[in-house]
């Protein structure tokens, strides 16, 4: 079957030349989506692109190696050596690329086939990328092709909210959804500033452009051997580190526990060592902790964490192993790659959380529901649970949002969305600290910090280019 519609192959052929000067004249919006598009993806080694009279988008895509299917070959500009043009392609392009680029789905015979081929051949990993118009602007586009020949007048008629119903159906999920370009006229100054306004929350109802994200829908069971490794940040919970015996001696032996001591000043060493010796036939392990936050213990921990999968897990056992088993089940039996653990929808056991906590969470949860674009309702859960591979995807976005995040909250949670994961939140009861106290003290001051991330996170994710 042909790849693109008839009219559209038509088109580009016998209006290459007004259709080179259209981009040339607007050189400044392929810019800004190519900018954008950096922004949605990182540490590329490969992408594949396919376009139709639009590669000029892959000029400033950052990747190691990029292929490109364009719709004639008067469009193709090898402007760097890392660029290859391919008339066809097959499985064997694919297979190994992280990004796929769908630029020209308006232009395709039959985008639903063609989504289907690539979500069959993708690997895991991999995340496609597709280029899209907002409605309201495909009939403003409809109408100004009547007066000027840069595009066929006759092509598919998918504004990204019908095309949301078609992943499905190709075993593809949204993990991520932007909106860019609200002025398509270039104006000095003006354009970029106008533009980079009407990213913000409602006005983007108005752009022009959408970028969806998508991943494959993995409909085999998971693999239920997975070795799963306890990340146990400890300062001064001498008394606690005891109660984890109980739970120890009743969880899956494929399991270890990483103690990280973070300077103590009681008797948590002694302890650790303790549980250590008394259950030799357990992978129980003790490392030193920086001393420096409680992110940064987490962080030594998960580096030298052996599982496959990650479970960070706070010493004050507020939240049950029952709860904990269930949420690794069902990242092992869902499309999910990372579990943010929530404990604002079960009811709370009493005094487990201080009334100004709870506000401070809510308001949190509020904003990562902005910022994200879904539902979030407990940001500062210390239960977290992920991959250790994609743990290599975050770290590089560790401490990269504005200021250091001194519990790793939110440094997990937005350099997992930056990776373009898909974040599930999974309920868990939260019970009272059994002994000692919060460490979540200068509530004032954690919570300015605090603000500020999400506001630099908001900037650099949507605004900078």
């Amino acid at each position: 079957m042909e790849y693109y519609l008839k009219s559209s192959k038509q088109f580009f052929e016998n209006h290459s030349d007004s259709r080179l000067k259209f981009i040339k004249k607007k050189e400044f919006l392929f810019l800004e989506i190519s900018k954008f598009i950096n922004n949605c993806i990182n540490n590329s080694k490969e992408v594949f692109v396919f376009c139709a009279g639009n590669s000029i988008i892959s000029s400033n895509i950052k990747s190691d190696k990029i292929n490109i299917k364009e719709i004639n070959k008067s469009y193709k500009n090898n402007h760097d050596d890392n660029i290859t043009y391919k008339d066809d392609f097959e499985k064997k392009d694919i297979e190994n690329c992280d990004h796929l680029i769908i630029a020209d789905i308006e232009h395709q015979n039959n985008p639903a086939l063609n989504l289907l081929k690539l979500s069959n051949s993708i690997n895991d990993d991999a995340r496609i990328i597709i280029l899209s118009k907002n409605f309201f602007w495909m009939f403003i586009i409809k109408m100004l092709k009547f007066f000027f020949s840069f595009s066929p007048k006759q092509n598919n008629f998918l504004p990204s909210s019908y095309l949301s119903n078609l992943y499905s159906s190709c075993n593809l999920e949204i993990v991520r959804s932007e909106k860019i370009i609200a002025l398509p006229i270039k104006i000095p100054f003006i354009t970029s500033f106008f533009n980079k306004i009407f990213r913000l929350p409602i006005l983007n109802w108005f752009c022009i452009l959408n970028i969806t994200i998508l991943k494959k829908i993995n409909t085999f069971s998971g693999d239920q051997n997975k070795k799963v490794s306890f990340i146990i940040p400890c300062k001064n919970e001498e008394k606690n580190i005891p109660l984890f015996k109980n739970q120890i001696t009743v969880l899956n032996e494929n399991y270890e526990f990483l103690f990280g001591d973070d300077n103590s000043s009681d008797q948590t060493k002694e302890q650790i060592d303790k549980i250590k010796n008394e259950f030799k036939n357990k992978e129980i392990k003790f490392y030193n902790g920086p001393g420096i936050c409680k992110a940064q213990n987490v962080y030594k921990g998960i580096e030298i964490a052996n599982g496959e999968i990650i479970v960070i897990y706070d010493a004050d056992l507020t939240v049950s192993f029952e709860d904990i088993n269930f949420a690794i089940n069902i990242l092992n039996n869902s499309n999910a790659d990372f579990i943010n653990c929530t404990r604002m929808i079960y009811p709370q056991k009493e005094g487990a959380m201080k009334k100004f906590n709870f506000l401070g969470n809510s308001f949190f949860a509020i904003l990562f529901s902005i910022l994200f674009k879904k539902k979030i309702t407990d940001t500062l859960c210390g239960t977290k649970i992920f991959y250790k591979k994609d743990w290599y995807k975050i770290k590089k976005d560790i401490s990269k949002w504005g200021a250091k995040d001194l519990w790793g909250d939110f440094d997990l949670l937005i350099s997992a969305y930056k990776n373009n994961l898909k974040i599930l939140e999974v309920p868990v009861t939260y019970f009272e600290r059994t002994e000692g106290k919060t460490k979540m003290t200068n509530v004032i001051a954690n919570a300015s910090r605090m603000f500020w991330i999400v506001i630099y996170s908001f900037y650099k994710l949507r605004l900078k280019d």
